[in-house]
């Protein structure tokens, strides 16, 4: 046998072994929402036809919004989050999630409005689209895997928050910030996220926010539920996320990993999650999913 040829063998071998080694990969998860309709609300519009709503009101139009799709085309991409963490006995492992790349708004891509909202609301979104809302652990994880990261720009605080101006304004504040438009990757840092968290089974009817991160990795806002469920205000966010997830190449739901003992402490600082889903009453439940 030739020089050449026992090379060429070894390399083949190598490239053979290579191979049958390499982590498996998954693809990403598919967003399923329906078509945007093609007479569908601009952010601009929807913002405008907001003014004037009472909260109720304002929470049902944000939900008729989304139950007929009208999202913009680039959130339906989830983006990936690939990051080393430990399990609660200290072994370190290789953690892929899903997220929507950026929060949840209304209309095109070229004229979105982010939409915040009360936990119920991004609750019964979340269920629409087969999808969870993160812990503050993912929310960590989101924003040092996000290509794009925005300065917080927080405004005069007092009872205008609540205000949908200042939902508007603030929006325009973050569309000025960003060089592409839609944004191109995983866009973080701009809003606090509504989580999920077990300071929620003590807090019951309250609402846990998070975030606002600063190019130093630090939240302005810890986690807090010191509002109640029916609060949203400007700079509130709702990110949402896949139900799979991949652990050293194995593929698994988010849910059971939040639940269990040894794991958890992959995507959970506050260990096995006892809920993660924020209570919907029947009420709620009939009027928006009437088949049910």
């Amino acid at each position: 046998m030739g020089r050449h040829l026992r090379l060429l063998l070894v390399v083949l071998a190598f490239c053979v072994s290579c191979a049958t080694q390499s982590p498996t990969f998954f693809d990403a998860p598919v967003l399923v929402v329906p078509k945007r309709g093609l007479s569908a609300l601009s952010g601009t519009a929807f913002g405008q036809k907001l003014f004037g709503a009472n909260e109720q009101n304002r929470e049902n139009a944000i939900l008729e919004q989304f139950r007929a799709g009208n999202i913009p085309d680039y959130l339906r991409q989830f983006s990936k989050v690939r990051f080393i963490s430990q399990t609660r006995s200290g072994k370190e492992a290789e953690v892929t999630l899903w997220v929507m790349s950026d929060y949840l708004s209304v209309g095109s891509n070229q004229d979105f409005l982010r939409t915040p909202m009360t936990p119920l609301s991004a609750q019964i979104i979340a269920d629409q689209y087969g999808l969870l809302l993160p812990t503050v652990k993912i929310v960590d994880a989101i924003y040092q895997a996000a290509s794009v990261k925005l300065d917080p720009r927080p405004f005069k605080p007092g009872p205008q928050m609540v205000s949908v101006g200042e939902l508007v304004r603030h929006n325009k504040v973050i569309q000025t910030s960003l060089n592409d438009l839609p944004p191109r990757g995983l866009v973080a840092g701009h809003k606090k996220d509504i989580v999920i968290s077990n300071l929620l089974l003590r807090k019951t009817n309250r609402v846990a926010i998070y975030g606002w991160h600063l190019r130093s990795g630090t939240a302005i806002q810890p986690l807090t539920t010191v509002h109640g469920n029916w609060y949203a205000d400007y700079s509130h966010g709702v990110r949402l996320m896949a139900t799979t997830m991949v652990i050293n190449d194995q593929l698994y739901k988010v849910s059971d990993v939040l639940k269990d003992p040894e794991l958890s402490a992959l995507i959970s600082y506050e260990g096995p999650m006892q809920t993660i889903r924020y209570n919907l009453n029947q009420a709620v439940r009939k009027k928006w999913w009437p088949q049910s």
